[in-house]
């Protein structure tokens, strides 16, 4: 189907080498399989587009820039990416205790998003589903943006709408007993050291072999074959986030890969109760027994196999990007 509404702009990340140049890709693979007007366009290259755009951004540029630079029109739209941390915010740390630290944050993006709408820019956000219950400002301005803000399962960036729907369990032929691919990033307060070192190390001392790959680990950064391959290849793909995205309740795009690939990982953050029921998925953000757990499936494989089955379900019927996408652009297309 062919959208005669607005061409989607995708804005930024271009670079194959920056990180969010992953799902800005999955996102431009989408929308040319559902069949959406669209172009993927860096700041500072023409944009001849006649008519009405839909803008996605998320830091290059961020919304408020992109309005301020005239590029953004009357009757334009914008769909603007929201992180507790963002573009402003770069030296900020969470610390040691990021539930403490969101109760008095300012949620900088949010707010950008609010601003605008305030000056009646046709702005609308959209970002990992989390539970906004949690931070009072954060529930403030989610409330204040009610249905212009898409809270959405934020995977599986690896897999076409044909590879989600052949998808299967599987349950052996491993060629490791750990897989994992992803960075070891940041420090504690801004990264995922610690949840390494908590909830990772011990797996890996209860472990043989492993696979692992990403900046800061022995492998480098996977392309999406190798990255499948690691997945599928290994008995247990251990799903962790780092401190902050437990804290927020978050559940990023590691958990749809790992279950859409046909394996298997505990995972860390309460977030997952936001999608699954509790006895479709096997979640624990104690580190202590999420290492136990963890050894546990890995030693009993044929326990997994109903989480598996579960999952698989779910993110065919409901929770991938060829879904997601045509609600949010025909959610916006109603509205406008």
């Amino acid at each position: 189907m062919k959208n005669n509404d607005f061409t989607i702009v995708l804005c930024g990340y271009k670079n194959s080498n920056h990180t969010n140049w992953y799902p800005w890709f999955k996102f431009d693979e989408v929308f040319e399989y559902l069949g959406y007007d669209h172009i993927w366009w860096n700041s500072g290259e023409p944009l001849t587009i006649k008519g009405r755009r839909l803008f996605i951004c998320w830091n290059e540029p961020i919304s408020n820039e992109l309005v301020s630079s005239g590029i953004y029109k009357t009757g334009d739209i914008i769909l603007q990416k929201v992180t507790a941390l963002g573009k402003y915010d770069p030296h900020v740390n969470w610390g040691s205790n990021p539930g403490e630290f969101f109760k008095t944050w300012k949620w900088t993006t949010h707010r950008i998003v609010e601003e605008l709408l305030d000056k009646d820019i046709n702005i609308y956000a959209f970002g990992c589903r989390t539970n906004t219950e949690l931070f009072e400002e954060k529930k403030r301005i989610a409330d204040k943006l009610g249905d212009r803000f898409f809270q959405i399962p934020w995977g599986s960036s690896l897999y076409s709408m044909k590879e989600i729907n052949d998808a299967v369990p599987i349950m052996d032929g491993f060629k490791q007993d750990l897989g994992f691919v992803g960075s070891v990033w940041g420090r504690v307060g801004r990264g995922n050291i610690d949840s390494w070192t908590d909830y990772m190390q011990p797996i890996l001392r209860g472990t043989k072999t492993h696979a692992l790959a990403g900046i800061g680990l022995p492998e480098s950064p996977a392309n999406d074959p190798r990255h499948k391959e690691i997945i599928k290849t290994s008995a247990l793909c251990p799903i962790i986030n780092a401190s902050a995205w437990r804290a927020e309740e978050g559940v990023q795009d590691r958990f749809w890969s790992v279950f859409t690939s046909g394996r298997f990982g505990v995972v860390d953050s309460l977030g997952i109760y936001q999608f699954f029921n509790e006895d479709e998925v096997v979640c624990e953000t104690d580190p202590g027994e999420y290492v136990e757990k963890s050894l546990y499936y890995f030693n009993n494989i044929d326990k997994q196999l109903p989480f598996i089955e579960k999952a698989q379900k779910r993110i065919k019927e409901e929770y991938n990007y060829y879904i997601t996408w045509s609600n949010i652009i025909e959610k916006i297309k109603k509205d406008n």
